[in-house]
């Protein structure tokens, strides 16, 4: 039975899916809806397969699931991506979600302003980077520059410098445990879409975080997919 996952043309919240799929060697077919022109229309024939109205969407094996989140963690478990017990599942969990948690910001201004003027689509997959919007839609480079270092800033302060202390107290190369989880996934894939979206190197200062970033990129199945994947703005 074929799997299909269907997101828009954009790394986005789909992206570590795609990274745990291809570690678990899963041939996927990748169907993306236009992103741009902003708001984003979702294609009648994708948005009826929903349950939400939402993207992404996975189907497989006769069933279907939406969010990201839960598509994510369902194919941790699947490929022995989620710790080794009970707890270790439970900090794969609380990490994701404080990377949720970065990538959405604070910012409530921020979001509220141009979530209304674009209209974005209530789903985790725009929201999600609705605080970075103001950065992506500046028009003017000197005013831009100035909101990409105050974010900066104010994202090293309140996680890398944490997530680097976990990892050196970890051992260096994980989050959790002593083995790959889609944890360390979504940390490599928030730390390679800093870099790609916004110029911003985490991993230049942190060395845990980029021995981490270095292994997870190395990782057979994921490799590939780093190879051959799409390029896109987001």
């Amino acid at each position: 039975m074929a799997y299909k996952l269907y997101y828009y043309d954009i790394r986005g919240g789909a992206e570590p899916i795609r990274m745990i799929l291809s570690y678990g060697g899963v041939q996927f077919e990748d169907i993306r809806a236009p992103m741009f022109p902003l708001p984003p229309k979702l294609p009648k024939e994708i948005k009826e397969k929903t349950t939400w109205g939402t993207i992404p969407l996975m189907e497989f094996e006769g069933k279907k699931l939406n969010q990201s989140l839960t598509i994510s963690r369902y194919f941790a478990k699947k490929f022995d991506l989620a710790g080794s017990n009970d707890f270790e599942a439970a900090l794969c969990d609380e990490y994701v979600d404080t990377l949720i948690d970065y990538i959405k910001r604070k910012e409530q201004l921020y979001i509220n302003k141009f979530a209304s003027k674009f209209c974005l689509v209530q789903s985790d997959d725009v929201n999600n980077y609705a605080a970075w919007l103001p950065i992506l839609m500046e028009q003017d480079e000197v005013k831009r520059k100035g909101l990409e270092q105050e974010q900066k800033v104010k994202c090293k302060e309140q996680y890398m410098d944490k997530f680097e202390k976990i990892v050196n107290d970890n051992g260096g190369r994980f989050l959790v445990g002593n083995k790959l989880t889609w944890a360390d996934i979504y940390l490599a894939h928030v730390l390679n879409s800093g870099e790609l979206n916004h110029g911003v190197r985490f991993i230049d200062e942190y060395p845990a975080l980029k021995a981490l970033h270095d292994n997870v990129m190395r990782t057979p199945g994921i490799k590939e997919w780093m190879a051959k994947r799409p390029h896109t703005k987001l």
